[in-house]
């Protein structure tokens, strides 16, 4: 199952509250106010006439009540069994549905099934109901507001691509056969439009770049520069 931005951050920052909150645990309450906290989600809400403001307020106010799960001093808070329902129940739903990625409405209909959960209360008493609302946002979630951190575009490039750059540098790419014609000519296009010639030779053992010289034509200065092309 691919992964999703969108969950990732809302998943930081439950944590990142109860971390705040110095709570032993991160509960339902603490996923629910991170979910109507994120910017995209928190406008769906809006748009089906949500008091989001009173509602996040009123949630605030609950889990800074809960003395029994504060801790004195700084502490990593720790996953509950209900947290790790709420997810297994939502990745099975997108599973069923032949999804590969799992989206804030399959958190907001796990959250939801927790039928005994204040989170469960939160959303019924702010009239945010599981039939209406998953048809408001399937037509009104705007997925142009969805935005990633550049810490988790670095990890999605890491994770599923290649970094040829990296691999050329640390001398890793496996040697060209069968195109060297193509991509001399390639690099002779490319060098004569940025105003480089380019001359390209066989490598020799222990020699890979030569250096950039400079020469004038028809009054433009240009650089001429040899390279190798195993």
């Amino acid at each position: 199952m691919q992964q999703n931005p969108e969950i990732e951050h809302i998943i930081e920052q439950a944590v990142t509250i109860a971390r705040v909150e110095k709570h032993e645990f991160v509960i339902t309450e603490h996923l629910l106010l991170a979910l109507i906290r994120y910017d995209p989600f928190r406008k769906c809400l809006d748009r089906f006439g949500v008091e989001v403001t009173q509602m996040e307020q009123e949630i605030v106010n609950y889990l800074s009540s809960l003395r029994s799960i504060t801790k004195t001093e700084d502490y990593q808070p720790k996953k509950t069994q209900t947290i790790e329902r709420i997810f297994n129940r939502a990745n099975v739903q997108v599973m069923f549905t032949g999804r590969r990625a799992m989206t804030t409405i399959d958190l907001y209909l796990s959250i939801m099934a927790e039928t005994n959960s204040h989170a469960h209360y939160f959303f019924l008493k702010y009239g945010v109901k599981k039939t209406e609302f998953v048809k408001h946002w399937e037509s009104s979630y705007n997925r142009q507001d969805v935005k990633m951190t550049d810490k988790q575009a670095t990890e999605i490039l890491t994770e599923y691509c290649t970094n040829l750059t990296d691999n050329a540098r640390n001398n890793q790419l496996e040697p060209l056969i069968g195109r060297r014609d193509e991509l001399a000519e390639m690099i002779a296009v490319l060098g004569l439009s940025a105003g480089v010639i380019i001359s390209i030779r066989k490598p020799s053992s222990d020699v890979k770049n030569a250096s950039v010289g400079s020469n004038s034509m028809h009054g433009t200065t240009t650089s001429a520069l040899s390279v190798a092309v195993s």
